[in-house]
């Protein structure tokens, strides 16, 4: 607690040789040995912390041969004030020391507290770094082991997941051609100032005490940073695209067995960074992600998802001028909408799945009906037996379809007053082949009885193809709420309008109703008089 205190906020740097040679005032000699000696005291501090780590790391590695005892409670602590002095002071000295020990543990297999602090002072670093040069390092770094794991056969079983995730927490901006303008005029900036070595010392000193953002440091440390994490993802997919080639071959399963479990996050990362890419890099993802497409019913389901995002949102951004016919892409997510009925499935993939929806009929136009039509077929079935949480959000979606392409309206008609030909086959692989036209949306009428009011006032809305209310039915925000409403143990019910027959209302309705009821008169009492 005590250097968490007392370290600046400024990276010190100690007098040179010919600066101490100089008379200088009372203060400021007063300074530089304080500033000597709180990096004296720091630097021992940071040597016995990582002695405690290392000598408790050795043993326990030495007794999990011989089914010893686990890490000792000093050596976790240790690592954990090392992550905690990583957070607080990574723009302090000695940081690359630290970073090499945190980075280095955010795979280790022996204690999962440590990976997991590890894991979260890294995330830590790359959501807070304003300059970027403490993220382009320690991203740098994870690249490195990781490559240095792949290299020796290890990578693909030995690599956390986590470890790949840590890399969506950072909050890239600057494209690679911004990039690369912006190195060159640093350059030209350099030539300037190297005829004034002097003045370029004062103000790099200067720079670093200063709290403001260089435009073309930060251009450049995020144009290396997305260098690395690219490669990354690449040696990732490329490893996985062996077994998608041979699914068939045992001995490639076992080998990629362990990469497939760090596909979901390399996809995801690299649909999240797509539109900051260059040109040139958009062909090999796609051509990668081709790959993995052709046998996608071996890929996990958020990997599926995930694999298509990215080639979707690729296409949309910087591969638009392509031209590419994005059938490849769709017809993909096609066959995996009823995996979504599984006991596999969850929140997350349902999210997954409206993305790629959104970004292959909302975000662009899809100008065969045919193909549209399928889609909304498919939904509906599988809304039938999804759980809530993926059903609701889907209709949800199916009235926004409905209303964005209206010959898809077609399938709310009744069978008997259209005139189709053929049968409809949901099987196939290729949604332009399941003669959607043929048959009607009938389980949207099956759901307006759902026991769930969400699905039921959503069935009701896409069978009378009424228009979303955005923002409040916008599908994401829908799924948001159930999620919300499942982990807090809410469940909606529908209110019931009918008063009780003993509800004592006001009296002056009661007078009213009183004076519209009905009244019999009753027959006069005759005695006996009939019978005379």
């Amino acid at each position: 607690g005590v250097s968490y205190s007392i370290i600046p906020t400024y990276r010190i740097r100690l007098p040179t040789a010919e600066e101490l040679a100089v008379r200088v005032t009372k203060e400021t000699k007063k300074l530089w040995d304080y500033e000597r000696g709180l990096l004296a005291s720091y630097q021992q501090y940071l040597k016995l912390l990582e002695y405690l780590w290392s000598s408790g790391s050795k043993t326990t590695n030495a007794n999990n041969k011989q089914g010893g005892q686990p890490i000792s409670a000093i050596s976790v602590t240790a690592l954990l004030c090392l992550c905690e002095l990583m957070k607080s002071a990574y723009h302090f000295n000695f940081r690359s020391n630290i970073l090499t020990i945190v980075v280095k543990e955010t795979n280790n297999r022996s204690c999962e507290e440590v990976s997991s602090a590890c894991c979260n002072a890294v995330t830590y670093i790359f959501e807070n770094d304003k300059q970027g040069e403490v993220s382009l390092e320690a991203t740098r770094m994870l690249s490195k082991m990781i490559k240095e794991k792949f290299e020796k056969g290890l990578g693909r079983a030995t690599i956390k997941t986590a470890i790949i995730k840590t890399f969506l927490s950072l909050p890239l901006r600057v494209h690679e051609d911004e990039a690369q303008a912006a190195k060159l005029a640093a350059e030209a900036k350099n030539k300037r100032k190297k005829k004034d070595r002097e003045q370029n010392e004062i103000d790099m000193e200067m720079r670093e005490g200063d709290a403001t953002v260089d435009k073309i440091v930060l251009a450049r440390s995020q144009a290396d940073t997305l260098h690395s994490i690219t490669l990354t993802y690449f040696r990732i997919l490329k490893s996985v695209d062996l077994l998608t080639t041979n699914p068939e071959n045992s001995k490639q399963k076992k080998q990629c067995a362990g990469a497939v479990e760090l596909l979901a996050p390399a996809l995801e990362g690299l649909a999240k960074f797509s539109h900051l890419i260059n040109f040139d890099t958009v062909v090999d993802v796609l051509g990668v992600l081709k790959g993995l497409l052709k046998n996608v019913e071996i890929l996990p389901l958020d990997a599926a998802l995930n694999c298509m995002l990215a080639a979707l949102q690729t296409l949309n951004g910087p591969g638009r001028e392509l031209q590419i016919d994005q059938k490849e892409y769709i017809s993909p997510l096609y066959s995996q909408l009823p995996r979504l009925v599984t006991e596999g499935n969850d929140s997350h993939n349902t999210d997954l799945a409206l993305k790629c929806l959104h970004a292959a009929f909302i975000r662009r136009k899809e100008y065969s009906n045919t193909r549209v039509a399928a889609f909304v077929k498919q939904l509906c079935s599988v809304s039938l037996h999804a759980p809530t949480f993926t059903s609701t959000p889907i209709l949800a979606f199916v009235r926004m379809v409905l209303h964005r392409y209206p010959s898809a309206a077609q399938l709310l008609e009744n069978e008997q007053d259209v005139v189709t030909s053929g049968t409809y086959t949901p099987d196939v692989q290729d949604p332009e082949h399941t003669n959607p036209f043929a048959t009607s949306a009938w389980e949207i009428g099956t759901l307006k009885f759902h026991v769930n009011p969400g699905v039921a006032s959503q069935a009701l809305g896409a069978g009378a193809n009424k228009m979303l209310m955005l923002p409040i039915e916008d599908p994401s925000r829908i799924r948001s709420e159930l999620i919300r409403n499942d982990k807090e143990c809410y469940i909606p019910i529908k209110v019931s309008k009918k008063k009780h027959p003993l509800h004592q209302g006001n009296k002056r309705n009661d007078r009213k109703k009183r004076r519209q009821q009905y009244r019999f008169i009753k027959p006069r009492q005759t005695m006996e008089s009939h019978l005379l």
